[in-house]
Order: C-alpha cells, then sequence, then structure tokens
C-alpha cells in the first residue's frame, strides 16, 4: 500500500484546499501552484485538466472560479484514485468531474466536449535527455515516455475557436514550445518567466495562448521567486497567502 501525506496548500483567491499524496515519488510542486495562480478563468468556462495528478490545480482553480466545471484527466491509477478522493475531500464533487483516459486518446473520450480552456502541466524532459529518475511514476510526470509534447499540443483540436491553452514549462524548451503550439495555429498571447532568484536565469515558464488569436505578445514581469537570502520574494507570500 503506498503511503500518503495529508497536505494542506492555500493560493490567493482559492483559499485552502487539502491533498492527499504520496509520501514518496511524484508530489505537486511549486509549478503546478503558479500555473493555478497564473489562469485566467471567466465564469461558466468549461476546463479540462490533461494529465491531472492527485488534482492540486483543478481543486484550487474550482475554489477559486467556483463558477467554473473541470474536466480533471489522470489515467496513472493510485493517482487517479487519490484525484477521486481528493474532489470528495474538499467537497468539490460538482465543479470536478475526475476522468482516466490517455490522453492520445482523449478527444474520443470527450467527442461532445468543447472546452473554453486547457491547463496542463506536461512532462519537461524530452525521452533520454537529462537524468532518469529511479521513481517510476516521478519518471512518467517529469520525461514525455508516455506522450510527447505534440502529443499533449494536439489536444487544442478540444479547444473552441478563441480558446485558451495555458501551460508551466521548462523555459529552456520555451522556442520549441512557442514553435510547436503556432503549428497548430495557437498563438502565445501571454507569457511570464520564473527565475528562483534575480540574478539566476529563468528555470520555469508560463504561457497563455489562444486558438486562432492574431499576433502579440503580452511578456510580463518575471516572477522571482526567492530573495537573495533565500526566503520567498513578497509576490511568493501573497501567492501563498503568507502574512
Amino acid at each position: 500500500m503506498t503511503a500518503l501525506t495529508l497536505d494542506s496548500i492555500a493560493l490567493r483567491g482559492a483559499g485552502v484546499v487539502t491533498i492527499a499524496q504520496p509520501a514518496k515519488g511524484f508530489r505537486f510542486t511549486l509549478d503546478s501552484l503558479l500555473l493555478a495562480d497564473f489562469c485566467r478563468i471567466k465564469p461558466g468556462d468549461r476546463v479540462l485538466e490533461p494529465g491531472a495528478g492527485t488534482g492540486i490545480i483543478s481543486l484550487l482553480l474550482a475554489k477559486k472560479f467556483p463558477k467554473t466545471r473541470i474536466v480533471a484527466d489522470e489515467i496513472e491509477p493510485v493517482a487517479y484514485n487519490l484525484l477521486v478522493r481528493n474532489i470528495e475531500l474538499n467537497e468539490l464533487g460538482r465543479s470536478v468531474v475526475p476522468i482516466d483516459q490517455d490522453i492520445a486518446c482523449l478527444d474520443r473520450a470527450v467527442t461532445s466536449a468543447r472546452f473554453d480552456v486547457i491547463v496542463a502541466n506536461p512532462p519537461y524532459i524530452a525521452l533520454g535527455s537529462g537524468r532518469t529518475s529511479p521513481s517510476l511514476k516521478r519518471r512518467t510526470a517529469r520525461q514525455d515516455q508516455s506522450s510527447s509534447l505534440n502529443t499533449w499540443l494536439n489536444l487544442h483540436s478540444l479547444l473552441k475557436n478563441k480558446g485558451r491553452y495555458v501551460l508551466v514549462f521548462t523555459a529552456q524548451r520555451a522556442a520549441e514550445l512557442i514553435s510547436l503550439l503556432r503549428e497548430r495555429n495557437i498563438e502565445p498571447k501571454r507569457m511570464r518567466f520564473v527565475h528562483p532568484y534575480a540574478h539566476r536565469q529563468a528555470t520555469l515558464v508560463l504561457i497563455e495562448a489562444v486558438k486562432a488569436a492574431g499576433t502579440g505578445t503580452e511578456i510580463l514581469p518575471p516572477l522571482i521567486v526567492h530573495e537573495c537570502g533565500g526566503g520567498y520574494t513578497a509576490e511568493m507570500k501573497e501567492i501563498y497567502g503568507i502574512t
């Protein structure tokens, strides 16, 4: 049996959610929190989260935007069971619907649905690149061995025209991501780079891209995670709800 922890996490505008997650292996990270904070959702939007894991992003979005309806997809059995449990734990069953489909077949699983927003934290590391984690679950989450970045971006077929695809990705592959989005007529409209410290290069990029939109991108000020002394910056404290 997988050992679990029960953790609470706060997000500005959303309040607190409680997450059951494995004590070891894949656990949600700062990436997910920043993505949930970056997302802009309109009342009544239909949202899809592929690769939802144990549900942290979908649950935070459901709390922050209570009139949203979210489909959270996760195929890994342990994570899917925890996703279902976490939806119940946070009493968000009316807002978040869990499904367990391979993302490569997701267009057939939700054939009658078209979404206003897709929000995704796809694997960062191309297969054969970087260090290999000894944890199968973490490898699946961080390396695109099961589904390539192309497969994730092909989900744009599930977006309405002018629908938004919102992603967090490694900054090192930002040019590749932008190129692949544009190949699919999904135009990056809003971007923000995330730096661990002000003097360090960016490690993450947050992108909101719009299907069938014109050119022109808003580059937001960089998000700095840590002060020089190691503590969180004022904005990070605000994101985390730390006063």
